[in-house]
């Protein structure tokens, strides 16, 4: 398999501060893949407008919503160094972004999410928690300040989910290090205590680890170069505790679990991974093109 970077980056915003690094990510990876990267934003539709007795002069008219918004993120952009495309979209949130990536051929999306500094737990928007699951490309949620992809953690479950988020993966970061991490729970955690239980148990799930890099879309060099983690617990606590010990700064997982479709929400392993990973999250899903 060749690197195939996406021809189209997508970054949705509010304009708000949480959406900042999302903004220089998606410069970022851009300028890294020779990108096309479009911004839209969406605005609700304008009030009912009060009927005054006086009109005023038409210099004081002011723009319609849609117009203003559109030309202050022109002037936010000036200067920053890669040409971006401004879409700002009507109605929905949820349904106006899917239309404009559908629109405009979007291989990512990228967006942001807010952070509690209380509970240190990132907090899904409303807008992040029902597209997710229904966007047909990979969702860049974007947290850390943009430092160089050089490690990039992939979660697996060995599901065919799992194995196109690899190839995802190894398709748009080509210029990373690979780890894929396995967390193994057991139904009866007593048996752990047994023997040689757990040491089975791991080869047993290690062997499985290699069997799936073995039949991933992956060519022999990037087999070659993934290091394979199998470590016992919950998944999302694995994944922080190894991106906050090794300083990954991206974690690539399916948005679907290997149980079936997820609802018009996020859900599970993957919402829990989101809400808790310590640097920026790919979600992958299961119908996601390749770029």
């Amino acid at each position: 398999m060749t690197s195939e970077y996406p021809k189209t980056v997508l970054l949705a915003t509010d304009l708000s501060s949480r959406c900042d690094r999302a903004l220089d990510r998606s410069l970022q990876l851009a300028r890294r893949w020779n990108a096309r990267l479009v911004l839209v934003t969406v605005v609700e539709p304008e009030p009912a407008a009060r009927e005054s007795a006086v009109e005023a002069p038409t210099w004081r008219r002011p723009p319609g919503r849609t117009s203003a918004v559109e030309l202050q993120l022109r002037r936010d952009l000036q200067g920053c160094g890669h040409p971006i495309e401004v879409r700002v979209a009507d109605g929905e949130p949820v349904a106006a972004i899917l239309d404009v990536a559908k629109s405009e051929h979007a291989d990512l999306i990228v967006t942001g999410i807010a952070r509690d500094e209380t509970f240190g737990r990132y907090l899904l928007g409303s807008t992040v928690d029902r597209l997710a699951p229904q966007v047909e490309v990979p969702i860049l949620i974007a947290k850390t300040r943009p430092r160089i992809y050089e490690e990039v953690l992939v979660g697996t479950d060995f599901s065919a989910y799992a194995a196109n988020a690899l190839s995802t993966a190894a398709r748009y970061f080509s210029f990373a290090r690979l780890t894929l991490l396995h967390g193994w729970q057991v139904p009866f955690a007593g048996f752990l205590d047994k023997g040689e239980f757990r040491e089975d148990w791991r080869a047993e799930t290690l062997r499985a680890s290699e069997a799936f890099v073995g039949q991933a879309a992956l060519s022999d060099e990037q087999r070659g170069g993934i290091k394979m983690l199998v470590e016992h617990g919950p998944p999302e606590m694995l994944i922080h505790a190894y991106m906050q010990d090794q300083g990954v700064d991206l974690v690539v997982v399916a948005a679907h679990s290997g149980k079936g479709v997820l609802d018009r929400r996020l859900g599970g392993t993957a919402k829990r991974i989101l809400e808790t990973a310590p640097g920026d999250v790919l979600l992958v899903p299961q119908r996601a093109s390749r770029a």
